[in-house]
């Protein structure tokens, strides 16, 4: 049962279990997307909005980047966007756009859906694809700032299993994405906060830092990759959701003790953010056998 003084988006569940399943447990575990599934509207919707508008309106350079590219690009994913939520707004009026949010469609997004949106684009003289443009209010310990128009290997840095196999296999997935076959797939680790706003400097996630324990979490991301038909972009929609380790079942939480254990220690440390594993493990360990 989660606890009364935690944050409204903490759920009493795991929406999602990729450890649960060999072939999603770790990277890069895609599946095609149906497109009617494109965004998601879970338990946490309402408090998840709440604080993104809050987000937004106080630390904006934080959470917002475009490059030239990357407006157009917005523009396209705005207007898909709205295609795939239909003419009204949840509450039954016309789904109508502010001055302000038709001037910055990522703004407009922030405003619409749950999802944090990348868009990344392939830059011939890279090769690879780079980031262009983002509405990212809930980075998961990495900074905007340090990303923008940075290749996929590059964003990635430190991440300790997107090795540079797995930045081929991640490239050729983008060079043979269709925008008839969009992919979804699901990230997760373990926290020591719920809080779902965590920007963290590459030097500060290389020794692990991490606000202060406060219990112990699971973070998953389910995250959605679409080609936009017309500027060719690749649009990464992320939906984050926060759960209590307490709130699993028995069978989600052994399953979660073995996948965690199937990891190198290196690849451990990174998920739980700090050297809090072995804790994370007991626990787990506790639930999986009450």
């Amino acid at each position: 049962m989660r606890s009364a003084s935690e944050p409204p988006w903490v759920l009493n569940h795991a929406p999602y279990t990729p450890w649960m399943h060999r072939r999603t447990a770790g990277p890069p575990g895609i599946s095609p997307l149906d497109m009617e599934e494109w965004t998601v509207r879970d338990q946490d919707f309402d408090a998840q909005m709440a604080y993104r508008r809050q987000i937004l309106a106080r630390d904006p350079e934080a959470v917002l980047a475009s490059t030239t590219a990357g407006e157009e690009a917005g523009l396209e994913l705005l207007s898909m966007v709205l295609s795939h939520l239909g003419d009204v707004a949840s509450d039954g009026s016309p789904r109508a756009l502010t001055l302000k949010e038709m001037f910055c469609p990522f703004t407009a997004l922030n405003n619409l859906v749950a999802e944090d949106w990348c868009l990344m684009q392939h830059d011939p003289e890279m090769g690879e694809y780079k980031l262009i443009a983002a509405i990212l209010c809930f980075p998961a310990r990495w900074k905007l700032s340090e990303k923008m128009n940075r290749a996929m290997i590059r964003i990635h840095k430190p991440v300790k299993e997107y090795d540079d196999l797995l930045a081929r296999r991640v490239g050729r997935l983008f060079d043979v994405l269709d925008e008839a076959r969009p992919l979804v797939r699901i990230n997760w680790l373990v926290n020591t906060t719920p809080e779902l706003f965590l920007p963290l400097g590459e030097e500060e996630k290389e020794i692990g830092n991490m606000p202060p324990a406060s219990g112990f979490y699971v973070r998953t991301e389910r995250q959605t990759l679409v080609r936009l038909p017309r500027t060719r972009a690749v649009a990464f929609g992320i939906k984050t959701s926060v759960t209590p380790i307490d709130c699993l079942t028995a069978e989600q939480a052994a399953g979660m003790h073995a996948a965690m254990l199937a990891k190198d220690a290196e690849v451990l440390e990174y998920r739980v953010g700090d050297d809090k594993h072995s804790e994370t493990l007991r626990r787990l360990e506790a639930i999986a056998a009450e």
